[in-house]
């Protein structure tokens, strides 16, 4: 493991002030081809992003993160076993295959986006 993944596993989600509302962040990118590591920080980040009091709003970022099928498995059930309502979701730097499955979280009624650019998911999040 090289030192950028090193500082990308340690890197802090949060919630960030933005536009007279607060958005979750969820940093993941960066992490390269660590699959457990990214699980691991994703489902300790959980209870944090999952309380009544956090926001509504999220970005998960996954800029130069292998999106393995459990990666993106573990996402998906995370927010159905939540037991928290989100009002919008956006995916930063996911490639066409997890474009396709997040269509199937759209048709459950979870307003999500994919960007590439990080400001602009921000500002989808909250105009």
């Amino acid at each position: 493991m090289d030192s950028i993944q090193q500082a990308a596993i340690r890197k802090k989600s949060f919630e960030l002030n933005y536009n007279g509302g607060t958005i979750w962040c969820e940093h993941l990118d960066g992490m390269g081809w660590y699959e457990d590591e990214v699980i691991t920080k994703f489902l300790g980040d959980k209870k944090a992003f999952s309380r009544p009091s956090s926001s509504a709003f999220m970005i998960i970022d996954l800029d130069k993160t292998d999106i393995t099928n459990r990666i993106t498995e573990t996402i998906f059930s995370a927010f159905e076993n939540s037991g928290k309502v989100f009002r919008k979701i956006a995916f930063v730097g996911v490639g066409s295959r997890l474009r396709r499955e997040i269509k199937a979280l759209k048709a459950n009624g979870v307003a999500v986006e994919t960007f590439d650019d990080y400001e602009k998911a921000k500002e989808w999040l909250l105009p």
